[in-house]
């Protein structure tokens, strides 16, 4: 993408104003010429559609969509920006992972990319320097999220409880496992967790099995989640490295994502 290396003159700054006054910063070729052409002919709005796209303006999402840059003083795509191109995208996705813990204000570590599940497409985008990462799984497990608005559009959040089982679904990793038990520890007052264990318990066994092991690390009940897993013979992992096994869940774990 490029950057922007010019000023509005006071004209651009009007349309611009009046684009996203209409319809917001995201915008189609024809909501484009409808407003430049109220300045410029036909041919004239063409080309500073396209002189204003070079400088960095408008920025272009995929052929006849556009993102409408309003500041100067904006050297980088912020969440809102991303959450709204993702949409743009994929009307059916939602955000989840750390880029929905990070809207609930449970993610404090900034990230350049945009985590989005869906169940067709497994793809990254590029957009000035800032990834929007779409993840692809099962139909069955596309659930869990709330509307949510920006900018005048509608958008797809992961309910926090829905975004920490997406965490454990997608990544059996020693930082996701750790990284679960750290919210559930520290945000205990914003989680509900009858809810947690009850969208754990549309996912697959493992899953079942980690939530309801963190629970009684915690001391918070985990019965409803044992009462569907207690009759499983197979084991799980917590983690790819997981070593030390409890009976109880039948879950190997490393005790380290504990302390």
């Amino acid at each position: 993408m490029k950057t922007k290396n010019t000023i509005l003159s006071e004209k651009d700054s009007k349309i611009i104003e009046e684009l996203i006054l209409k319809f917001g910063t995201i915008v189609s070729s024809q909501d484009l010429l409808s407003v430049f052409k109220k300045e410029y002919s036909k041919a004239s709005a063409h080309n500073r559609i396209q002189k204003l796209h070079k400088f960095g303006w408008l920025l272009r999402i995929k052929k006849g969509l556009y993102l409408v840059v309003d500041s100067i003083s904006s050297r980088y795509m912020n969440n809102k920006s991303l959450f709204l191109i993702a949409k743009t995208i994929n009307k059916n996705s939602y955000i989840s992972l750390h880029s929905a813990l990070n809207h609930y204000q449970m993610f404090d570590q900034y990230s350049k990319s945009v985590a989005v599940i869906n169940f067709k497409i497994s793809k990254s985008f590029n957009f000035s320097n800032n990834i929007i990462r779409f993840i692809k799984i099962s139909k069955k497990y596309y659930f869990g999220f709330k509307q949510i608005r920006y900018d005048g559009k509608l958008i797809n959040m992961a309910l926090k409880e829905k975004a920490l089982n997406d965490f454990l679904y997608l990544n059996s990793s020693f930082n996701s496992a750790s990284l679960v038990y750290e919210k559930l520890e520290n945000h205990k007052n914003i989680i509900d967790f009858k809810l947690l264990q009850t969208i754990a318990s549309k996912f697959n066994v493992s899953v079942q099995r980690k939530i309801g092991f963190m629970l009684d690390q915690l001391d918070i009940d985990s019965n409803y989640l044992w009462s569907k897993v207690k009759k499983e013979k197979s084991y799980s992992k917590l983690t790819n490295d997981s070593k030390i096994f409890n009976a109880k869940w039948r879950l190997y774990y490393d005790d380290r994502a504990f302390k």
